[in-house]
């Protein structure tokens, strides 16, 4: 038995989009990936429907199956928290709801990724990292796609880069550096293991916190970091390479994961690596939750 789905991964300046199969014994096939020169800066802008109706045309190559999209923001607020252990997810959406109400001024404005957070220790309550994102951009794509087809994930990346970590035999570290922000994430088996966002003004303050990050946590110079982002260009690479002395490499797939034919597309790029790991998310719930009806 087959299972396939499209996911879309929209980042600031691209997006990617793949069609993915899952068939017995955990083998993937790439059925298709494309990648488009725009993202959530040209969508948000006056083409932006032009450019939505030009992501329809991609995804109407498979005009019945389901859709996982993740689309990146241009900020987080992470706040760290204990919910009952193994709430429901509708149980852990309201639990956010309340959470938001009292740590956002305007929480309606936001959406929110919840991801599990710290060692799975079997107790009472379970740590969980909620990801506060403005939600406008988002809504507006995501409501576009729901209109012709059913979504059955729209968050951020956080989540989908988060269950990757599960293909790896150690620990991933992901460093992005965006123009509004750095986030830093050490996953393990799909859990954050440690966490760290903060603001930023300028590529000035990138670079400095960017190196402060990496240079004060020795644990790091015992892994690779990938990075990705907008600021994490050759010149960023160089200069954090001299500076804190880390092995970096671009934001990939790990290396055990399989998947056939992966040859015939190129998945090389940071929004073509979000892209394939919201379908493989998309497909882990999938079974999860077919597995839990049965």
């Amino acid at each position: 038995m087959s299972t396939s789905l499209i996911a879309c991964a929209i980042d600031q300046r691209e997006s990617a989009i793949v069609r993915m199969t899952k068939s017995a014994g955990n083998t993937y096939t790439l059925d298709g990936c494309e990648t488009l020169p725009f993202g959530l800066e040209e969508l948000a802008s006056a083409k932006g429907s032009r450019l939505l109706n030009k992501l329809d045309n991609h995804l109407n190559e498979w005009p019945n199956e389901e859709l996982a999209l993740c689309i990146a923001p241009k900020s987080y607020l992470p706040l760290p928290v204990s919910f009952p252990a193994n709430a429901s997810t509708e149980r852990c959406r309201e639990y956010c709801q309340i959470e938001a109400q009292y740590f956002l001024s305007q929480p309606q404005e936001y959406d929110c990724d919840c991801a599990a957070y710290g060692m799975s220790l079997k107790k009472a309550h379970e740590k969980k990292m909620l990801l506060f994102y403005p939600a406008a951009a988002s809504r507006r794509v995501s409501e576009h796609f729901a209109a012709s087809r059913r979504l059955i994930f729209s968050g951020t990346p956080q989540l989908p880069l988060l269950h990757l970590s599960r293909f790896c035999a150690g620990r991933q570290v992901i460093l992005e550096i965006e123009n509004n922000y750095l986030l830093l994430t050490e996953s393990k088996e799909g859990r954050i293991q440690q966490f760290s966002c903060r603001e930023v003004k300028n590529r000035k303050e990138s670079e400095y916190f960017t190196i402060k990050e990496l240079v004060e946590n020795p644990l790091f110079r015992e892994t690779e970091v990938q990075l990705t982002g907008t600021l994490a260009d050759k010149a960023m690479t160089r200069l954090i390479k001299k500076e804190s002395a880390m092995t970096l490499k671009p934001l990939s797939l790990p290396p055990s994961l399989s998947i056939n034919n992966p040859s015939k597309f190129s998945i090389s790029s940071a929004v073509a690596v979000k892209a394939v790991s919201t379908a493989l998310m998309a497909l882990y719930e999938q079974k999860r939750f077919t597995l839990f009806s049965d």
